[in-house]
């Protein structure tokens, strides 16, 4: 039983265990200047490979010393190329630890040119559409594909051609022309299997009359950081005004102003202030420190006077007390202070 229980274990722990896959190496030639080898084609490595290669009149192998990088691992090798290493056989060696894989390569059909530039279209009186354009390398050696389109149709493929033009016979009036070149080695200096990229395309507007090629790519690529420039200054701006309002919104609701009692005190004690609310005429005279005295009443009860006085008569006569009573009260105003005649001259 132990020793159905140690088989079952390995064959489980096998069936999550994949055997590590041999690296694979493939070279190209870029347009001719140099040449890059890299072994990422199954994915990033899991290990830093060391990369040894040799031509064919070479005796040793030769480590890399310009390796290509992705995610911190080594993922390819960038070598020196010569016109005479294109029709050798080249080795490459990959090594880790304890193994090593070794690999030849035949880089004759092994070569991918950048794409054409500077494209123009020029219309002729026949009326013809003429597209120009250059190649990086020498023309004898290079065959040319172009592809157009009307009107933003699809795509129509010229065959290849090792003339560095092509022509558009007859092209339609009202319509909108867009061409791509791309190109590779040809057959006279050994076919290579890779076309190079489509160049930017140029567009022919019948409307406008003139050629204008896309560069949309270029001149994001300029824009880009000056409009993230832009951006990032304006929501700085915003943010600093934010925060000023909010610490002037803060400022009032923590620091709230404290009014003044004695100023507000002043303003309702002022003079002409109280003189408007009561209405007072500018012929009255008005003093603060007034003070108004309590006169005494008394009642009395009416004597009638002797004599021939008819009774309705003696009714309407004045008592004696009550002529007492208007002199004392006349008394005690005259004990007011008198208003200087300095002041009844403002008052006037």
């Amino acid at each position: 039983m132990k020793m159905v229980g140690s088989w079952l274990f390995l064959l489980v722990s096998l069936q999550g265990y994949e055997a590590p896959s041999t690296p694979n190496v493939n070279c190209l030639i870029i347009n001719l200047d140099y040449v890059n080898c890299t072994w990422s084609e199954q994915g990033s490595p899991e290990v830093n490979y060391t990369f040894f290669h040799k031509g064919s009149i070479k005796r040793n192998m030769e480590e890399c010393t310009t390796y290509l990088q992705e995610k911190s691992y080594a993922v390819g090798c960038r070598l020196s190329y010569d016109e005479s290493d294109r029709f050798r056989t080249l080795t490459t060696k990959l090594v880790h630890q304890n193994n090593s894989y070794v690999q030849d390569h035949n880089l004759k059909s092994m070569v991918k040119l950048y794409p054409p530039v500077n494209l123009s279209v020029e219309m002729n009186k026949d009326p013809q559409l003429n597209l120009y354009w250059n190649n990086s390398k020498n023309p004898f050696c290079i065959e040319s594909e172009v592809r157009y389109r009307i009107n933003s149709d699809k795509w129509k493929t010229s065959t290849p051609s090792k003339e560095q033009k092509y022509a558009v016979a007859f092209p339609l009036k009202s319509s909108r022309y867009e061409f791509q070149v791309r190109a590779r080695v040809n057959d006279m200096c050994g076919e290579s299997e890779f076309w190079s990229e489509w160049s930017q395309p140029i567009q022919w507007d019948f409307m406008k009359g003139n050629n204008i090629t896309d560069i949309s790519g270029s001149s994001m690529s300029v824009w880009k950081p000056v409009l993230s420039l832009v951006g990032t200054m304006t929501l700085f701006i915003l943010a600093c005004m934010l925060v000023y309002r909010e610490r002037e919104r803060l400022r009032l609701i923590l620091i709230p102003i404290v009014p003044n009692p004695v100023k507000n005190l002043k303003d309702l004690l002022d003079k002409d202030t109280v003189e408007a609310w009561l209405h007072i005429s500018e012929g009255v005279c008005f003093q603060s420190n007034f003070t108004e005295l309590a006169c005494p009443v008394r009642e009395y009860s009416l004597v009638p006077q002797t004599g021939s006085v008819s009774e309705s008569e003696s009714n309407l006569s004045i008592p004696t007390d009550q002529s007492d009573l208007l002199s004392t009260c006349s008394s005690l105003a005259s004990t007011f202070p008198a208003t200087s005649e300095n002041e009844q001259a403002g008052i006037e």
